[in-house]
């Protein structure tokens, strides 16, 4: 091959290469607005609380003032948990992780009563739930 041939080559493949470059640039993807699920303005974060769930109960400082919360539960114990949320217009709940993962659900709490429990068969009756007061 001659050294013509090789410029010709390699020129084309650059210019390929800088046009897919300049087409996904202006490909129609959102750009700077933020999809759904990622967060984007932080309307979904709320101030973090933070539960080791462990058997048969949990670890946490509950919340005493209206807002929003970041309930993150860490399973700190042998068996499966969960969390979930009850009272007032609150609703939320984790997934049932297992032994040292963690999940998050966010709830804004007005002033009342509300309860925390596992809804894993058998804990809740066995004493993992908690009340507290939101004033």
């Amino acid at each position: 091959m001659s050294d013509s041939t090789l410029v010709r080559r390699f020129t084309a493949a650059v210019a390929a290469l800088l046009l897919s470059l300049a087409l996904s640039a202006c490909s129609s993807s959102g750009g700077d607005e933020p999809s759904p699920d990622s967060g984007g303005d932080g309307a979904d974060s709320g101030t973090p609380v933070a539960v080791s769930g462990f058997e048969f109960g949990y670890d946490l400082d509950a919340p005493t003032a209206a807002g929003t919360y970041t309930f993150e539960l860490t399973n700190d114990g042998a068996m499966q948990h969960d969390l979930v949320i009850e009272g007032g217009e609150a609703s939320g709940s984790t997934a049932v992780i297992a032994p040292g993962d963690t999940d998050s659900f966010t709830v804004t709490l007005e002033p009342g009563e509300y309860t925390l429990y596992c809804s894993v068969a058998g804990h809740r009756s066995q004493g993992m739930e908690v009340t507290f007061t939101v004033e």
